[in-house]
């Protein structure tokens, strides 16, 4: 990277926000209906937020995200309750040494789990819920890889990961397939499983729609989150993977509440009748961004 662009990566930096819709009818989708609103989230002056998951739990709906801390650069775990007529503030869960993003939460047993995005410490560990949902513990390490946007999901009987391995020049152009067995973390043996960078890297759970089996990928063939695709599994087991693209969305293709001056997309989630993606902002001044990067240079100097 250049000096120049090293310095507008700092002062003006891309940022995130998520927006949600509320569906009057469960059968409405981003896949069938582009029509209805998304209400753009705004985010405070320190914290921006991407990678959203939904939760519904206690007859409320929960939004876990990576909370991005401008002062400390790096990426938080946090989420914030969201109904139809109100959004609650950002609450911290979960902070490491190193950035942390894509908080897949899921639910096992009556107990829920988080499994973020954490190669920058290069290995992926599983977050266990104490109490819902402000309190964690961090309980088992399943891998010691660089793996990034870790998506779960379980199939006759079988809990695979569908990740991708972070190897030199990485260009988000690769999956590589995991899966759980006797309380084993195994990998494929034909990994990497797939290779292509516009439909690779993971962007949300999967999902069941018009009996089919969807994941939600990242398209990273020009840009980083430029656009979201929807694959159909075809095949999915210990030893292969197999999907085909049924529709890709850009954000021009959202109706949102507001102005739409966004320059990307890269995550969807959806449970019950509520949808949740996040929106890529092209990059603006924000004092914090060149305090936080100020801190960060005299940390590694006493450091070194």
């Amino acid at each position: 990277m250049s000096i120049e662009n090293k310095i507008k990566s700092i002062l003006y930096p891309d940022t995130w926000c998520c927006a949600v819709r509320f569906n009057n009818a469960s059968s409405t989708s981003i896949l069938n209906n582009l029509d209805e609103e998304f209400f753009v989230i705004k985010d405070g002056y320190r914290y921006w937020t991407a990678d959203p998951f939904l939760v519904f739990e206690n007859n409320k709906y929960y939004l876990f995200f990576e909370v991005f801390d401008r002062l400390k650069r790096k990426g938080l775990l946090g989420y914030r309750e969201i109904s139809k007529s109100s959004v609650g503030d950002i609450r911290i869960i979960y902070e490491s040494y190193e950035h942390l993003s894509y908080p897949f939460i899921y639910k096992k047993g009556g107990e829920y789990f988080i499994v973020p995005e954490s190669n920058k410490q290069g290995e992926l560990f599983r977050l266990k819920c104490i109490d819902f949902p402000d309190k964690w513990e961090k309980e088992k390490v399943l891998a010691n890889d660089n793996l990034v946007d870790t998506t779960i999901t379980v199939k006759d009987g079988v809990t695979y990961y569908i990740s991708e391995r972070v190897v030199e020049n990485n260009v988000f152009d690769r999956i590589d397939l995991f899966y759980e067995k006797d309380g084993v973390f195994i990998e494929c043996e034909n990994n990497p499983v797939k290779l292509d960078a516009n439909t690779s890297r993971g962007a949300g759970k999967l999902f069941e729609y018009n009996g089919k089996l969807i994941r939600p990928s990242q398209d990273c063939g020009k840009a980083y989150g430029e656009k979201l695709n929807f694959n159909e599994i075809k095949e999915l087991s210990e030893n292969s993977f197999r999907e085909e693209t049924v529709k890709s969305i850009s954000h021009n293709d959202l109706k949102l509440n507001c102005k739409n001056d966004f320059i990307g997309i890269h995550t969807y989630n959806t449970v019950n009748n509520v949808e949740v993606v996040d929106l890529k902002i092209k990059g603006k001044f924000n004092v914090l961004n060149t305090l936080g990067a100020i801190i960060k240079q005299i940390k590694r100097i006493f450091k070194g």
